[in-house]
């Protein structure tokens, strides 16, 4: 059985205002997440750092857990170097994904609290909150 090509596809633009803005499309996945660590480190230069991070997630089409790792440890570049990152126009599963790994607030420095219908409020998150209860992660330890 033949599986298609996934396809990523990254780009790095920083604007005169030295804000970087990184434009995702595609899978972010195993096979993509060096590729996006790659293009931001290039710009993450102490010396010349941008003021700013911004990352347009629109256009993710997957995140796996190679995914998620990329996107934490873009996270932590950009706090050594001192620049703010922003996830911009997260997809509802990319919101899902941060809520059930617990990276939802350290990824996107918002409270993931829901509101009367259910979604996240707009003054605290871009994006809705999967439905049903939420539980919180319960940690196993053996007697």
């Amino acid at each position: 059985m033949n599986t298609p090509e996934s396809t990523f596809d990254v780009e790095a633009v920083t604007a005169p205002d030295g804000i970087l803005h990184v434009t995702l499309a595609g899978d972010l996945a195993w096979d993509s997440a060096d590729e996006l660590l790659d293009a931001v480190r290039a710009h993450l230069d102490p010396a010349s750092a941008p003021a700013g991070l911004r990352v347009d997630c629109a256009g993710l089409t997957l995140c796996d857990s190679m995914g998620l790792s990329a996107l934490l440890a873009l996270q932590r570049l950009a706090e050594a170097a001192r620049v703010p990152l922003h996830l911009d126009r997260r997809p509802p599963f990319l919101d899902r994904l941060f809520l059930l790994t617990g990276t939802y607030e350290h990824l996107t420095g918002r409270s993931a609290t829901a509101g009367p219908d259910g979604g996240t409020r707009s003054d605290t998150a871009e994006g809705p909150l999967p439905p049903g209860p939420r539980r919180p992660f319960t940690t196993f330890t053996e007697p």
